[in-house]
């Protein structure tokens, strides 16, 4: 049993600045009465700026995580191990103004530090490549995770990891509420561990490989402030200490209030 809760805010200043805050928990419960709990509290700011002679518009965004990671082997006896997780995630990203080409680079530097068993150092570089067509109702989207990790104890048989993840998405004609407002697919290939999802606002502090993953996506507009998102996705897992391969499916729903 896995379960996950979270909120996050943002305020926003015209079109040029904005701030925002964010909690997430989750709970999983593994085999042989274990159990997993997990808080992560994110800050973030991003300011964008104008540039007529790139006809876009640039803009920089920082996330800062801090949080712990605890797994208890026995509720009943108490005995845990607790990991402190810490990040800064800065990103330059460039848009054009007809809103149909996108760029961005994004450096994430992670440290997850238990003071007895785990202590592991990871960096991470994430190029994005979009475009836009059909009036910017249809967006592709290439994003690449290249990971690098320096580990004490090795939990992983690999240092260095790759993935790429392409999505779609599809905007509909805007209606009278409540309406389908867009969907989206994406797919992830190649190897991904312990990485940050700059558009998820996520770190993934689970340290066994994720192989491969789709995913699937609707987005309502219930009213004028409301917007309502269900998502659900299949994702492959390898655990190198154990050799193990297992999958998981996740059903995700997301409420959204503006005002």
């Amino acid at each position: 049993m896995a379960y996950n809760l979270g909120i996050n805010l943002f305020a926003n200043y015209l079109q040029s600045a904005s701030f925002s805050l964010g909690y997430n928990y989750t709970f999983v419960e593994l085999k042989l009465d274990s159990e997993v709990d997990e808080n992560i509290f994110r800050v973030g700011g991003r300011y964008t700026l104008p540039v007529r002679a790139m006809s876009g518009e640039l803009s920089l965004e920082i996330d800062a995580y801090a949080g712990e990671y605890t797994v208890t082997a026995s509720p009943v006896v108490g005995t845990s191990e607790s990991t402190d997780i810490a990040v800064i995630h800065p990103q330059l990203s460039y848009i054009n103004f007809s809103r149909t080409f996108y760029l961005d680079l994004g450096y994430a530097y992670s440290e997850y530090d238990s003071d007895s068993f785990y202590d592991v150092e990871v960096g991470q570089i994430s190029p994005t490549i979009g475009f836009g067509w059909n009036s910017t109702s249809d967006w592709v989207q290439l994003r690449g995770y290249f990971i690098s990790i320096e580990q004490q104890t090795r939990l992983l048989n690999d240092d260095e990891f790759a993935s790429a993840e392409l999505s779609y998405t599809h905007w509909f004609e805007r209606k009278a509420a409540p309406f389908l407002d867009n969907v989206r697919l994406a797919l992830l290939a190649g190897e991904r561990v312990l990485a940050v999802d700059p558009y998820a606002k996520a770190v993934n502090s689970v340290n066994d490989k994720e192989t491969g993953a789709v995913s699937a996506a609707a987005q309502w507009t219930l009213s004028q402030s409301l917007k309502l998102m269900l998502l659900t996705s299949y994702e492959e897992y390898q655990n190198d200490v154990l050799a193990d391969d297992y999958e998981s499916v996740l059903v995700y729903g997301n409420i959204q209030g503006q005002w």
